[in-house]
């Protein structure tokens, strides 16, 4: 993630290349900073350098390259200024840079190139000699040492700065996805023998037409209650050996053909129909299924739903959560945790999850969900909009724009008391 308008001041301001004010050559003058200048040769030398970065960082055409050039020459300039300011102050506040600093410095950069010849020619191409490169890195890192004494303390960076900034960036996150945090309460139907017995049934007539020649795509579609792979036409994908749900399910269809039919499969949710489409030389086998769910008739149905409601109606006058978890949750798995469930990236939910939140702030109560097995509530306990990553970065960002707020007030205390003489640049 980047963030397009961090300015180019802090950027220089930072890790600027600050030119040598020493042992200057005559020539024409474009600053006076109290005791220093700044030479129409180090401002095009600047300049030059700023060009560089643009057409790398921009790739604009040379046309648009010059309209930025020209543009950006007064804000170059002003850089430069504020540079020997706080040189100055930092010089006049006693801070030290020893050669040792610089030399690791130096030493780090040099270990980004393969040789010292390599090295050296970097500098010439960059119109560097060792002793301008030292210059400019203890002047870098005086800066550096002003900076963390003047406003280190000041530069620190709320999570709720990051949350405003967020909220008020989001366009600047398009391809990111929410997460959820959710408590789970579930409420079971009471299934009895003949609920049982009417799903195998049906399980029983649904096999009899695939065994008869009837497709079994159309089957799953007709007749399948599960919403994962009805949709799919029943595909399951491929499976690994021993990762299955159930082991009966994988029991059964190892010792099927391609293109066999299983017979019923009973499981504790109802009936499974399995079909073989492919098997791999790693074991992988890839199935279909129409599942047919054991169905609680609809007295059952109505006294469970009656009960969940009522459950919700406590909820919404403020019940604890994890206290009726703990009174009415037939999940024994959440119940367990105190109703904890897992994390949902909300563009990835079901459409029944999904509908079933007026909003998905922390503390807010799903409506009831029916599924094959009950009826569930949900309660956002947490949400996470943003990665640890894009914190960290946020924080980096909005930590650099208080410097640079900072260096601004900064520089226009010392220019204050600073003396300051402009001459015309010529071009």
């Amino acid at each position: 993630m980047g963030f397009k308008f961090l300015p180019l001041f802090i950027f220089i301001i930072i890790f600027s290349f600050i030119l040598n004010a020493d042992s200057k050559i005559v020539e024409k003058i474009v600053v006076i900073i109290n005791d220093e200048i700044i030479t129409y040769t180090e401002f095009d030398d600047r300049l030059e350098k700023t060009r560089e970065m643009f057409k790398q960082v921009y790739k604009y055409s040379d046309s648009k390259l010059n309209e930025e050039i020209e543009k950006s020459k007064s804000q170059i300039l002003d850089t430069m200024i504020d540079e020997i300011l706080f040189v100055q102050e930092a010089m006049k506040r006693n801070i030290k840079i020893s050669d040792a600093d610089v030399s690791k410095e130096i030493n780090a950069l040099k270990k980004q190139f393969s040789s010292d010849k390599e090295f050296d020619d970097a500098l010439k191409a960059e119109g560097y000699t060792l002793d301008s490169l030292k210059r400019e890195k203890k002047r870098t890192l005086l800066l550096q040492e002003l900076i963390k004494q003047k406003f280190a303390s000041e530069l620190n960076v709320t999570d709720d700065e990051v949350r405003k900034f967020y909220d008020e960036n989001k366009a600047q996150f398009p391809d990111r996805k929410d997460t959820v945090k959710l408590k789970h309460l579930f409420i079971k139907f009471n299934l009895t023998q003949s609920d049982k017995d009417k799903a195998k049934q049906k399980a029983e007539s649904v096999l009899k037409q695939c065994l008869d020649g009837a497709d079994f795509d159309e089957m799953v579609e007709k007749y399948s209650d599960d919403l994962a792979t009805k949709g799919n036409k029943g595909d399951m994908e491929y499976l690994i050996p021993g990762m299955w749900q159930f082991p009966e399910i994988e029991d059964t269809i190892s010792k099927l053909a391609i293109n066999q039919i299983s017979d019923i499969i009973e499981t504790p949710d109802g009936f499974e129909i399995i079909k073989v489409t492919e098997k791999k030389r790693d074991g992988k086998i890839r199935a279909k299924i129409i599942h047919i769910a054991i169905l609680p008739d609809p007295a059952e149905e109505k006294s469970a739903e009656d009960k969940a409601n009522s459950i919700l109606n406590q909820l919404k006058n403020g019940a604890d959560f994890v206290k009726i978890v703990k009174d009415y949750s037939d999940d024994k798995l959440s119940k367990d945790k105190d109703g904890d469930w897992m994390e949902v990236p909300i563009d990835n939910m079901g459409t029944d999850l999904q509908g079933a939140f007026d909003s998905f702030d922390v503390g807010n109560i799903s409506k009831t969900i029916r599924s094959e097995q009950g009826f569930h509530i949900f309660k956002i306990t947490e949400k996470k909009d943003l990665t640890s990553n894009e914190i960290e970065q946020i924080k980096r960002f909005l930590s650099d724009k208080k410097l640079q707020d900072k260096l601004g007030e900064y520089s226009k205390k010392l220019r204050d008391i600073a003396y300051i003489q402009r001459f015309e640049i010529d071009g």
